[in-house]
């Protein structure tokens, strides 16, 4: 394998920093791009390139081509990893450069198309997640397969946890990219028949809808929603509030209570919330202008049994 520096990255994540690193270790890295206004990832970007000596590259929006193609043209770039990166390539680029882009998808292709897979996944209660690193074409995750690894989904577990868990997936993938790239190796054309795209997450998909969703899609909506968005959006006595961590009570009891009704707020109880299908839910955390707090501290706020929380 050769030890030449020739790989880029291009990121906007911190679900890349692992691959960054372990590139850095196989003394692969050339180039770290990072889209401008992304304060936290340039903050980590900047310190790991003024410690390591790696080249970086503040991108932005009307000027990425030309930045690339400079980038291209003048260095020893063999290979360029998208990992998170928010921006479609040019089809005039891709085509020039051809080979030469590949892009780390943090979902299963084809099935979870679009730019958050993660939430999607845990969303729809998938039993496992993974990466799919595929070659950039014209089409968003439309390219041919590379390599793919599946990770399988904990119960229970958040947007924040996946995604770190996905992030040392992504750093343990990397050694065998670049040796498949050294190599003669065969792509996998995607299957079409069954693929999905997911649009970008809206208002309207982080709302809970009480009156037809039971407790476990809400927890997994919940879930999804933890912690890039503070939680779920509900409503309750004209107060907007985010739902950040439940759980699907185990002790089922018959209740003709409409979705959304308080059945229990107290400390010791908690607060406890019924759900379409009779089934019922105990809401551990949630947030509020007001900060993040138990759910039973809604009492302080003139909650009560029989208060209704609506969809937004």
């Amino acid at each position: 394998m050769s030890m030449q520096r020739d790989i880029a990255i291009l990121c906007n994540n911190r679900m890349a920093f692992p691959a960054i690193q372990t590139l850095y270790r196989l003394n692969k890295l050339h180039t770290i791009g990072v889209p401008v206004g992304n304060d936290e990832v340039l903050s980590f970007c900047l310190a790991f390139a003024s410690q390591s000596g790696i080249n970086l590259i503040v991108l932005e929006k009307e000027k990425v081509e030309n930045q690339l193609q400079g980038l291209l043209e003048c260095s020893m770039v063999k290979y360029v990893f998208t990992m998170t990166f928010p921006w479609k390539l040019s089809e005039k680029i891709i085509e020039q450069y051809s080979n030469l882009f590949y892009n780390f998808h943090y979902g299963l292709l084809p099935e979870m198309r679009g730019c958050d897979p993660v939430f999607e996944s845990i969303r729809q209660q998938k039993q496992e997640t993974g990466i799919t690193v595929h070659t950039i074409e014209k089409g968003i995750d439309t390219g041919n397969i590379v390599l793919k690894r599946v990770l399988p989904i904990a119960a229970n577990v958040t947007h924040g946890m996946l995604c770190t868990n996905l992030s040392y997936l992504g750093a343990q993938m990397v050694p065998e990219v670049v040796a498949l790239l050294q190599t003669n190796f065969k792509v996998v054309p995607q299957d079409e028949t069954v693929a999905n795209y997911y649009k970008k997450v809206a208002a309207s998909d982080v709302c809970i809808r009480w009156e037809t969703q039971d407790a476990k899609s809400i927890e997994a909506l919940v879930n999804a929603c933890n912690p890039w968005n503070k939680g779920a959006y509900t409503y309750c006595s004209g107060w907007n509030m985010r739902i950040l961590e439940v759980s699907a009570t185990k002790n089922i009891t018959e209740h003709s209570n409409y979705p959304g009704t308080i059945l229990e707020i107290n400390e010791n109880k908690g607060l406890i919330i019924q759900c379409y299908n009779n089934s019922q839910l105990r809401i551990h955390t949630l947030y509020t202008d007001e900060g993040f707090m138990s759910g039973h501290k809604l009492l302080a706020f003139g909650i009560k049994n029989g208060q209704k929380f609506t969809s937004l």
